[in-house]
């Protein structure tokens, strides 16, 4: 047994004559290399931070602290209303477009905290111990406001869409389709009428 482990470290000569690498140091070179691509690729991936929630982004921070601050559940959800009026009545065939979005009315802001840890170490008699202790406090900006990470909105019950064209069957389910799309939500919660 011990000459078919000790023939993996032994050089071996190929048909020039020349020593040829063991299929151990193949395999050593092969795990070294693929070390070092794992390594360089998380160095080189952009961060992936995919929640399924809405947030605030791609606006400066004192602009999105100040809108933060200002929106709550029901602000968020007539300005989505608002924005889904304008998009679904450029539908060809829609009409004038109204949108009601039913949601719980409170919305969650996700603040950042500044997170501490201490480290104490001790000896006694009876050996070496060491205490941790963490302290977490709440992050505030220039102003003295709270640095808000994200805000949560609200969860959606159901959608009612109100447009002239909803009679046409090809119109209302591209209507339904965009909602669901749009929001997320399944067709159910979507309901489409005839405006008089």
């Amino acid at each position: 047994m011990f000459k078919v482990f000790s023939g993996f470290f032994t050089r071996k000569k190929g048909k020039d004559g020349n020593p040829k690498a063991s299929p151990f140091e193949n395999l050593v070179i092969i795990v070294i290399a693929g070390a070092i691509i794992i390594i360089a690729a998380s160095f080189f991936s952009p961060p992936n931070d995919t929640k399924d929630t809405m947030s605030i982004s791609n606006i400066s921070s004192e602009e999105k602290n100040s809108a933060q601050e200002s929106m709550n559940g029901q602000e968020i959800i007539t300005a989505l209303e608002k924005r889904m009026s304008e998009l679904l009545s450029k539908v060809e065939g829609a009409g004038e477009v109204d949108v009601m979005i039913f949601a719980d009315s409170s919305s969650e802001q996700v603040p950042a905290y500044n997170n501490e840890q201490d480290t104490r170490s001790d000896e006694g008699a009876s050996g070496k111990s060491s205490v941790i202790s963490e302290t977490r406090q709440l992050a505030l900006s220039g102003n003295d406001t709270p640095v808000i990470l994200k805000v949560i909105v609200p969860q959606i019950k159901g959608v009612v869409v109100v447009a002239q064209g909803a009679d046409d069957i090809l119109i209302r389910e591209q209507l339904n389709n965009a909602v669901c799309t749009l929001l997320g939500i399944p067709e159910h919660r979507v309901q489409i009428l005839k405006h008089k």
